[in-house]
């Protein structure tokens, strides 16, 4: 709240500004005006957004907590994954295409993605261990630090894949003629083109899996879990950011460039209503999603993973280009920069939590159900990245201006080692303390899944047993009834509302002790039910014995 009252106090003072500036002062005055405003805008933006941080991962929502470590850990990894790969592009157009052809320019940004998309698959099979001859013997502990090892790396070089093929395709996108039609055409191509990367690599791993031993072994299992993972996020970036470059077409009348950037101009020119249009197009995809999940029970294996990560990923897009196109036609219409990147990385900021709060509230109704719950994890997933791409914009806009003043190396070089040094110092902590807790909430939700799942499926198999049977009597009835799984999940959610993290990870731990409790009960009840039958049927044969006695 605090974060979004800060965005709606600035943008009318720097529209008030803009409106001052012109006549009024000479370029000098100008500049140092506009660079005091960017630096005290980042100053206040930062320490908002900073303790708002503090606020959410205390919030006394445990929803809330966990979306807010989602949002930070995904806000973190894909600031530095851009901001690296940004740097190396930097040095590879620097090195090899100063005045090349546009063939010569598709061809390098091609190899460029094909040398990241190795590079991703050599190293998930090298810390997962599945190169090691044999199957390893490993600890808990271990196998968790090797876990964690394995999906750091996948995150950080699945990202830098995933902009790697945005780049080469978009590259590709600015060379077809400029018609929705055929821009919109990349799109599917470079789905195709990867999908048929990640399945060729399925096969390779699953020859180098059994080709020691002959058998799947858990490191390898894991290997193949997370290397299809963090294709099919790769997919769902490069795929759902050519779409959106077609309908910014289609919506704005011009094509940005291969990384999304219009010229000041043309930024400035998209109306109101063509903001409004990109933000009901986007929210049609949730919408349409939803829509699927509800009615169309058959999902494909790897497709609709890769189906719904597109279609959540475009519409994080449509926000963060509305967003981009209303501060340029209302607030920034003569000067952009660094104080521009800043209050729209703000403002996404804030939309963005506001969104997921609001999620939050839905998915606390009864009338929502798991498919509704894996709906709202992908937005959030997908508001991350839109939070770490707004801010890695930012940084990139520092990272320029800061070379610029910089003369003992040339810029590319410059921008290299600065984007070196950010992630050397970010990603170390993100790994070593954030991540963690990342892991922790997946697997309390898998266990959660997988308690559900065998609760239902222990459920259905009681109701044949009994419907199986002949006759009916109360002894065939269950001493202790099952309460539902989704309305014990509503339960404990809404028991830990009012809780601090901690105490809600403690209350929900006893929770799950108190229904494995339940579920020793429910089998001591059914043991007890099955010596009631045979005590009946004794007592019923014992009765016929004495009927035949008393006749005799």
């Amino acid at each position: 709240v605090a974060l979004a009252l800060l965005v709606v106090l600035v943008l009318p003072a720097l529209a008030l500004g803009e409106g001052q500036k012109e006549g009024k002062e000479t370029e000098d005055e100008a500049i140092t005006k506009a660079t005091n405003a960017g630096i005290s805008i980042m100053l206040l933006g930062s320490v908002a957004f900073m303790m708002g941080l503090f606020y959410l991962v205390n919030h006394p929502d445990a929803d809330m907590v966990k979306y807010s470590w989602q949002v930070i850990s995904s806000t973190i990894s894909i600031f530095s994954a851009v901001l690296l790969f940004q740097a190396v592009n930097g040095l590879v157009e620097a090195t090899f295409l100063e005045d090349a052809s546009e063939g010569f320019e598709l061809a390098v940004s091609i190899v460029h993605f094909l040398l990241w998309f190795c590079l991703l698959q050599y190293a998930l099979a090298y810390f997962s261990g599945a190169l090691e001859k044999g199957e390893q013997e490993k600890g808990k502990e271990a196998e968790e630090k090797a876990e964690l090892q394995l999906k750091s790396y996948a995150i950080l070089l699945g990202h830098i894949t995933g902009f790697a093929a945005i780049n080469a395709f978009g590259v590709f996108q600015q060379q077809v003629p400029k018609t929705v039609v055929c821009t919109f055409m990349v799109a599917p191509l470079a789905w195709v083109v990867v999908f048929i990367l990640s399945q060729v690599m399925d096969h390779v791993r699953d020859s180098v899996a059994r080709g020691d031993d002959g058998k799947v072994d858990k490191s390898e299992e894991l290997w193949d879990e997370v290397t299809e993972e963090t294709e099919d996020d790769v997919i769902g970036l490069a795929v759902s950011f050519l779409v959106v470059q077609t309908l910014r077409l289609l919506v704005g009348g011009t094509l940005p460039n291969a990384e999304g950037e219009e010229s000041e101009e043309g930024s400035s020119s998209h109306s109101n209503w063509q903001v409004l249009m990109l933000v009901v197009i986007g929210t049609s995809f949730v919408l349409v999603e939803v829509l699927r999940m509800l009615y169309i029970k058959f999902e494909f294996p790897r497709l609709t993973p890769q189906m719904r990560n597109i279609v959540i990923m475009s519409f994080s897009w449509c926000i963060f280009f509305a967003t981009d196109w209303w501060l340029s036609y209302n607030i920034f219409t003569q000067n952009h920069g660094m104080t521009k990147e800043v209050v729209v990385a703000l403002t996404v900021t804030a939309i963005a939590m506001t969104e997921i709060f609001l999620l939050d509230k839905f998915a606390d109704l009864p009338v929502t159900g798991s498919h509704v719950d894996a709906i709202i994890r992908a937005v959030v997933r997908a508001l991350g990245i839109l939070i770490g791409f707004s801010w890695e914009k930012s940084f990139d806009t520092a990272v320029v201006e800061v070379s610029g003043f910089v003369k003992v190396l040339p810029d590319h070089l410059v921008k290299l080692v600065l984007a070196v040094l950010l992630v050397l110092l970010v990603v170390p902590a993100w790994r070593l303390y954030i991540l963690p807790t990342i892991l922790m909430y997946e697997k309390a939700e898998e266990e959660e899944e997988k308690r559900e799942e065998e609760q239902k499926e222990k459920e259905e198999k009681e109701e044949k047993e009994r419907e199986s049977e002949e006759g009916f009597s109360p002894l065939n009835q269950p001493l202790l009834a099952s309460g539902s799984p989704t309305n014990s999940r509503r339960l404990k959610h809404k028991s830990m509302k009012m809780l601090s993290p901690a105490e809600g990870l403690a209350l929900q731990s006893k929770c799950d002790r108190y229904e494995e409790h339940i579920v020793s009960l429910e089998e001591r009840n059914k043991g007890l039910e099955d010596s009631l039958q045979e005590f009946v049927h004794e007592l019923s044969e014992l009765q016929q014995m004495a009927d035949i006695l008393k006749k005799a």
